[in-house]
């Protein structure tokens, strides 16, 4: 009865986001239209980590909170975006956003605008790409939009899968989990969408960092920024966790502590957020993935890289400075935000980024039931 009632008080709170949702809708409806585009040829994927096996669904975990497409997904195009300095008129320095930088274009998302979207289906150096953002897990993940070589456009389909954004695609009709990047139910189920590094920050930090940035307008889509309020702002800092409750708990961490989940192969492990900004670095391996956390200062976010060049696997040191780390083994001088070499005998070689999200922990570990938590050392 308890949990009958919980879900009852999530669905109406979900209905007042969804009818919110279609509100904005009416205003912005020529950016909420897919358009009719060609499918792109087929690029091969750099992603290092091996697709787990799919999911089986047990009964009632696919939960439907709203109607399909009640919060309406945005289809970008360029003129939605303005410079960093129009969108400084109207996005404050403090905005949270999401950052993404494909090839040479970088671009953000405002986090109080996708609360009421969830998901831009855009194109950011020449990729389709899907900006989602589940405001319930905290979870931010850039997708490609091209699966086995056909370009997918997606929705919010009104489902959730432990308490974590579940989008469709128009083509295939698939359900896909956002923090598990997977096909759940239908065509393409058990396939993993391609994730590319993106990160949570200020509009600040970020337009300082990426002076050439482009930033998704308000204005462009005809609202006021300063009429937009985020319906999920006092959840983000509430006692309670998600909206449909969970039968796993995992109290090594508080619920909404915010964690970077890495996954390889069917292996996961959850760093706490906290744990990287004190040590500035944390170096660590799981299976055969040697990684490193790094914690940048100017961005206040994690950055996340594979720690091998080649077969050579390099040990890292706390940072130079704001913006550089060295490695021990053959003492060069690092960018942390680009991962590139700029000194020494490696000076022009570049880190691999690893696409690892913040989220909350109770959604990391109810999403990955047997996931490890990292402990630094003593």
């Amino acid at each position: 009865m308890q949990r009958m009632a919980s879900y009852d008080r999530a669905m109406r709170l979900l209905f007042c986001f969804a009818l919110l949702g279609g509100l904005l809708a009416a205003c912005v409806s020529a950016a909420t239209v897919p358009p009719s585009t060609p499918s792109p040829p087929p690029f091969s994927s750099s992603d290092p980590l091996p697709t787990p096996r799919p999911r089986r669904l047990q009964a009632g975990e696919l939960e439907l909170a709203a109607d399909i497409d009640a919060i309406p997904a945005i289809f970008a195009s360029p003129d939605l975006f303005v410079d960093a300095r129009a969108g400084s008129e109207e996005w404050p320095d403090e905005e949270p956003v999401i950052g993404v930088e494909l090839g040479t274009e970088a671009r953000a998302y405002p986090i109080r605008l996708l609360s009421l979207h969830e998901i831009v289906n855009d194109t950011i150096g020449g990729e389709p790409v899907a900006v989602t953002w589940c405001p319930l897990c905290y979870s931010a993940l850039v997708f490609g939009r091209t699966v086995a070589g056909r370009e997918l456009t997606f929705g919010v389909s009104g489902y959730l899968y432990r308490n974590n954004l579940v989008m469709y695609d128009h083509q295939t009709n698939t359900l896909w989990s956002q923090v598990l990047a997977q096909g759940l139910k239908g065509a393409r189920r058990g396939d993993r969408l391609r994730v590319y590094p993106s990160l949570i920050t200020g509009w600040g930090a970020w337009k300082r960092t990426h002076p050439h940035t482009r930033i998704l307008s308000a204005e462009r889509m005809g609202r006021r920024a300063d009429e937009i309020i985020d319906p999920y702002a006092g959840y983000y800092t509430a006692g309670s966790a998600g909206l449909l409750g969970s039968d796993r708990q995992d109290t090594r961490l508080a619920a909404k502590a915010l964690v970077v989940g890495v996954r390889a192969g069917d292996k996961a492990r959850a760093y706490l957020v906290d744990s990287v900004r004190e040590a500035g670095i944390l170096q660590d391996r799981i299976g055969a993935l040697s990684l490193i956390l790094v914690y940048d200062r100017k961005l206040q976010t994690v950055l996340t890289y594979r720690s091998n060049i080649g077969q050579r696997r390099l040990t890292f040191v706390a940072p130079a400075g704001e913006d550089t780390m060295r490695d021990i083994e053959t003492g060069s001088l690092w960018d942390i935000r680009s991962g590139r070499a700029l000194q020494g005998p490696l000076a022009g070689q570049t880190l691999h980024r690893l696409a690892a999200p913040l989220v909350f922990w109770f959604a990391w570990s109810d999403l990955y039931p047997h996931t490890e938590l990292f402990a630094p050392p003593e």
